[in-house]
């Protein structure tokens, strides 16, 4: 896969780019256009830097230059996670080579040394219990490739495939003819999948950012003549110049002695070499500067959204990752923090011109500076939303920030940075290891979280508002700033003109400096008398607690040491979407957007945001179908705020007008969305699998613009005040002190009913009649279309689990049924895939469904095959090593599961006293997937694959006019 990327002033997502703190370090991209062909000064980042390196990670080398990082870590148990970096991505590519990196990622699974039938590789993982795609991976960057391998535990058969795979992608891929012209067809699929305004908008704009630079014409992704035509030759001489042990740092991390592990690393990759004679990797270019201030317009008119981006590009400058280094850095970084939070709260004021905004500095590959201020523009009136781009950076030029400001965010940066510390002894394999990667390709010292809090206290102790300020008016001196607008609107030279007149214009508008803000104390700190102690029943085989209160609330919580200092909170309350009328079309929607929007009676959401800073609370609502529910994680220290703080929301929710306000000022872009891209037929075909009942479909756009706040507020208040209200806890806390802070919060509240309501009427659906073809239609002239397909299937009833799971395990069969075919084949498609949903709130309302992205041509074609392919399984049933590759890595996410908190609160803890049976699901459940045979998974198959059972579906663009 590619990895995605965060754009400039677009809408797409490029994340790589973005200044990210990660285990408390600002992480920059990566190596400089001919770094690669010499031997870094320092061969690890902690090399002379006075950051001390985590101490439990071994480092070394092999004589052949390979590097490794080895970690023990017992979190998940038993279990192994590797990770292969190798230091070369797009940018490493010759002209005639453009998308051989990649195309080469994808080309190591098909044939390989110890693998080279290339139907064999991904069964031998499924045997083992590794999922292709959840975990065996691999990404491809402009500097980078990574490969990806999370074993289920550590027995022999499973080790030895991990070294030998891993060892496979570094030199022992062979590169077959037939299988390169196999792969073409996968490899335009994934382009097309991938294709996308923003993505061509984001090229065009890289390509006037940097013109002197290799960048705009290295996306890893490609060219087509390259991806249909590129000979062998050119995927070999990739392969051996930068695929070669001095390039290459492999990383393990699980639950294994260290020793062990190094001495397999040391036996299974010291015998690579690197190549004899290395050609120099292609010249970078240069970072353009001298231009002056210059204004710019990109325009397609099936954008959602108008941004304006002021953006200034500069040589980067490489500095080792040091104490001095960090502390250099973070007065920008607290500057664009607190910009962000101005462009916040001037998107909630009444009459806004813009709905948001940001601020952030980047470094792409240790070769550019990137420096961006945007905002959104209401309703695409740029005109109105320029002037608030300009002011407001100018604003924080003249005049700095506030203390308050400053304290803020601060705050907020302790807190995270302080538990991270708490919580260092549960981080998990997997995400160690691609983290100890991401500092490997950063170039920044892998440190324990202890120390990034000591580095952040030394530092955040020597910066005042003056050093903010200061780096936040020096980064923006720079004359050759741009200011980029992307729109809907065609323009011409005279269009820009005017967006360069309006810039000048609102220069000579005199700004004044920002005024602190009053922070009020939190007014909801005493809820009432708390309630009497409960009576607590355990549930001793599953290893948690349950009680009611005298009010009716229901309570049942697990402490876990799964995540240290982690604590998460969910609340269902009343009945959801079974309480709205199907004439309400929309108004769980509103709901969702506006609730937490909308505050508290005392404070406003940004009233919230600075009384709560530096604590770690926070509540997200949610319409469920059968529920309203309040959601929030904690820390032990902060339990009873956020308890506080979830019951503010049911005593006293604002409903402010600016909630409103933010979200009709968002209705634009998502109708623009709903018009242009696939989202608006998928949600057409959820809503007509469905009956078009109301409470499924999609508003019209005046549906959702006639919402008010005292719309939602006679919908919810009802069931806030008196509706049914069970609450879930689960981490690490300690019990009694827990009971006790429920007491004086859920406790306190007023007497809820006590039951839940019949609403059997409200569960029944009409759903349509198979077999059904039909075809939606969405205006863009970007070729990406979808095939999907379903089978009316059953929902999930207390008696019906095990066939449910037994529809699961169905579905992976049908989704290795269609890669094998559809990709491996065929190579019609890039991401076919298959899943199962059995609804236990909705009278019998349950699908498979099956789905296939890619090139518009195609989809009547494809859709027609995946019935096919599921005819046959229907017909001919499947073997018993299918239901095996489909079970093996099922059982072993289900192992994982139960050390996953999320699995407890919501799968098993979460309303168990409303639907008790829950608990025999959670009791029975590993033993009865074990249990599963392929003779009931071939009945499910004749039962319900059939062709007479069908729903065809193709999701297709047409331009406007029609083709």
């Amino acid at each position: 896969m590619i990895r995605n990327f965060l754009t400039l002033g677009v809408a797409a997502s490029m994340a790589c780019f973005v200044p990210q703190l990660v285990d408390g370090k600002e992480i920059q991209s990566q190596p400089a256009g001919n770094e690669l062909a010499e031997k870094p000064a320092a061969l690890w980042p902690q090399d002379g830097s006075d950051i001390a390196v985590d101490a439990n990670v071994k480092f070394g080398q092999l004589e052949n230059g390979m590097r490794y990082a080895i970690m023990q870590n017992a979190e998940p148990p038993g279990r192994v996670s590797m990770r292969m970096h190798i230091a070369a991505g797009s940018l490493m590519e010759r002209d005639d080579q453009r998308g051989v990196a990649h195309f080469l990622e994808h080309m190591v699974f098909n044939g390989s040394k110890h693998y080279p039938d290339p139907s064999e590789l991904i069964p031998r993982m499924q045997r083992l219990g590794i999922a292709f795609g959840a975990h065996a991976n691999a990404y491809t960057s402009f500097d980078e490739t990574v490969y990806m391998l999370d074993l289920p535990n550590t027995d022999g058969d499973t080790l030895e495939l991990g070294y030998n795979v891993m060892r496979d992608f570094c030199d022992g891929a062979l590169l077959n003819d037939t299988e390169i012209d196999k792969e073409r067809g996968v490899i335009l699929a994934e382009k097309t999948s991938r294709d996308s305004v923003q993505m061509r908008l984001m090229e065009k704009q890289f390509e006037y950012l940097m013109p002197d630079s290799l960048i705009p014409v290295r996306f890893p992704i490609g060219t087509e003549q390259v991806i249909e035509s590129a000979p062998r030759k050119a995927f070999t001489d990739f392969y051996s110049q930068f695929y070669k042990p001095e390039n290459m740092t492999f990383v393990f991390v699980g639950d294994m002695d260290p020793a062990v592990a190094e001495a397999a690393i040391k036996a299974n990759f010291e015998t690579m070499t690197n190549p004899e004679e290395v050609q120099p990797a292609p010249d970078w270019g240069k970072v353009s500067q001298g231009g002056g201030f210059e204004a710019a317009i990109f325009t397609d008119e099936e954008l959602s959204e108008t941004d304006l981006s002021l953006i200034v590009t500069k040589p980067f400058v490489d500095k080792p990752d040091t104490v001095a280094t960090r502390a250099e850095r973070l007065p920008l970084f607290l500057a664009n923090a607190i910009l962000d939070r101005r462009f916040s709260l001037l998107a909630k004021e009444e009459n806004a011109v813009i709905t948001g905004g940001s601020a952030y500095r980047s470094n792409w590959f240790k070769f550019v500076e990137f420096g961006n201020i945007s905002v959104v523009a209401a309703d695409h009136n740029w005109e109105a939303a320029l002037p608030v781009l300009e002011q407001e950076t100018r604003r924080a030029i003249e005049y700095g920030f506030t203390e308050d400001e400053l304290q803020l965010v601060v705050a907020n940066l302790t807190s995270m940075y302080e538990n991270s510390v708490k919580s260092a002894d549960s981080r998990k394999s997997p995400a160690l290891a691609s983290s100890i990667v991401q500092n490997i390709h950063s170039k920044s010292v892998f440190s324990t979280p202890a120390e990034d809090l000591r580095v952040f206290k030394e530092n955040i102790a020597q910066i005042d508002l003056a050093q903010v300020h200061q780096a936040f008016a020096d980064f923006w001196k720079s004359p050759d700033v741009k200011l980029i607008l992307t729109s809907k609107e065609n323009a011409d030279a005279d269009k820009v003109g005017e967006l360069s007149e309006l810039y000048m214009q609102s220069k000579q508008v005199k700004v004044e400096a920002p005024a602190e803000r009053e922070v009020k104390a939190f007014a909801y700190s005493d809820l009432g008398t708390a309630a009497p102690a409960p009576q607590l029943h355990e549930v001793k085989d599953l290893g948690f607690t349950q009680f009611e209160f005298a009010n009716g609330v229901r309570v049942n919580f697990k402490k876990t040491d799964f995540e240290k200092n982690n604590i998460s909170i969910s609340a269902h309350v009343g009945c959801g979407k079974l309480c709205q009328h199907k004439e309400q079309v929309g108004i769980d929607q509103f709901a969702n957007s506006t609730f937490i929007a909308g505050g508290l009676g005392e404070h406003s959401s940004d009233d919230l945001r600075q009384i709560l800073a530096g604590k770690n609370v926070g509540v997200s609502f949610a319409v469920s179908e059968d529920s309203f529910i309040f959601s929030g994680a904690t820390t032990p220290e902060d339990l009873k705020l956020q308890l506080e703080l979830m019951c503010a929301y049911l005593l006293d929710p604002g409903y402010r007008a600016e909630a409103e306000r933010q979200y009709k000022a968002q209705l634009p872009a998502i109708y623009s969305q709903m018009e242009h891209t696939q989202a608006g037929p998928l949600a057409k075909m959820r809503a007509y699998l469905r009956g078009d009942d109301g409470r499924f479909v999609f508003p019209t756009r005046e549906q959702a613009e006639a919402f008010t706040g005292e719309d939602l507020k006679k919908w919810l208040q009802p069931q806030l005040e008196k509706g049914y209200m069970e609450v879930s806890v689960v981490g690490d806390f300690d019990p009694s002190q827990l009971v006790d802070a429920l007491a004086a919060t859920v406790g306190a509240l007023p007497e809820r009913d006590k039951a839940y309501p019949n609403l059997k009427s409200e569960r029944k659906l009409e759903f349509p009649k198979p077999p059904v073809s039909k075809r939606w239609e969405f205006s863009s002239k970007v070729p990406t279309g979808i095939a999907v397909v379903t089978w009316k299937a059953i929902g999930l009833e207390p008696d019906t689990i095990g066939l449910n799971r037994r529809f699961g395990i169905l579905s992976d069969i049908l989704t290795n049924r269609l890669r094998e075919k559809l990709r491996e084949e065929l190579g019609e498609a890039y991401s076919p895939g298959a899943n199962f949903s059995g609804n236990d709130v909705f009278d019998d309302l349950g699908y498979v469904v099956a789905y296939s992205p890619g090139n518009p041509d195609q989809v009547d074609k494809v859709s027609k095959l995946m019935v096919e392919i599921a005819a046959e399984l229907c017909e001919k049933g499947a073997s018993q090593d299918e239901l095996d590759r489909a079970l093996q890595p099922r059982l072993s996410m289900l192992k994982k599961s139960l050390r996953n908190n999320g699995y407890w609160l919501g799968t098993v803890m979460g309303n168990s006293q409303r639907q008790p049976y829950r608990l025999d699901w959670a009791r029975q459940r590993d033993a009865d997937y074990a249990a599963i045979t392929v003779d009931e998974i071939n009945n499910l198959a004749t039962r319900y694959l059939g062709r007479d059972n069908v729903f065809r579906f193709e999701i297709i663009p047409v331009d406007d006019n029609g083709e």
